[in-house]
């Protein structure tokens, strides 16, 4: 692992942590990068990332099959963040299907963010139309072209969490309408596409 891919994912995991709640020992980043996958070792210090704790692995994997495999199969999902983060945990608790009160989730999350049990079928047909999904009694799934969009939509999803949630004792969020919701995630992923584009390049990914 040359040193450009270990300061850029040091850099990500630096800004995972920083994302508020008691579940940081358990967050874990995942990356594709140029056909090989890079992951942050299980229970390691995010803010204070050291090398060994970034392991470039291959195969099956029996702790996370699902997210290797969606990795490996080399689709629009290069990036992948895993968290319990205090609002979107509560979310899966609850089983909520989690609709867009808040623009940004709509731009950037997508119409709706489910509560899915952990199976590859399930996952895939949750994250078709979303970057993140809640697994019930596990974690949430946060992805991306990129480590930057995976944590973004991770910050995007545990806000919206929150405003959902405290908003039910006033009788509930107002959520945007599907269609729009839609249709704001479409000319989000095709405005920012040179974004994204820039961002590669940053990461050093073809």
């Amino acid at each position: 692992m040359d040193n450009h891919i270990f300061e850029m994912i040091k850099k990500y995991a630096e800004e995972l942590s920083e994302i508020p709640g008691e579940d940081k020992e358990s967050r874990k980043l995942m990356v594709r990068l140029d056909g090989r996958i890079y992951e942050t070792a299980d229970g390691c210090n995010l803010a204070e990332l050291k090398r060994g704790d970034v392991i470039l692995v291959a195969g099956e994997s029996e702790t996370y099959p699902v997210e290797r495999r969606l990795l490996q199969e080399g689709g629009e999902i290069r990036a992948i963040v895993l968290s319990k983060t205090p609002y979107c945990r509560l979310a899966a608790r609850r089983g909520m299907k989690l609709v867009p009160a808040l623009d940004d989730m709509a731009q950037i999350v997508g119409p709706q963010a489910e509560t899915v049990s952990y199976t590859g079928k399930k996952i895939r047909r949750a994250l078709k139309h979303a970057t993140g999904c809640f697994v019930r009694d596990r974690y949430t799934i946060s992805t991306g072209r990129s480590l930057f969009e995976a944590v973004t939509a991770l910050q995007v999803l545990e806000k919206s969490a929150e405003v959902n949630i405290k908003a039910e004792v006033l009788g509930g969020a107002k959520p945007v309408a599907r269609a729009e919701a839609k249709l704001m995630r479409m000319i989000y992923k095709k405005k920012y596409s040179k974004a994204e584009a820039a961002v590669k390049a940053e990461e050093g990914r073809k």
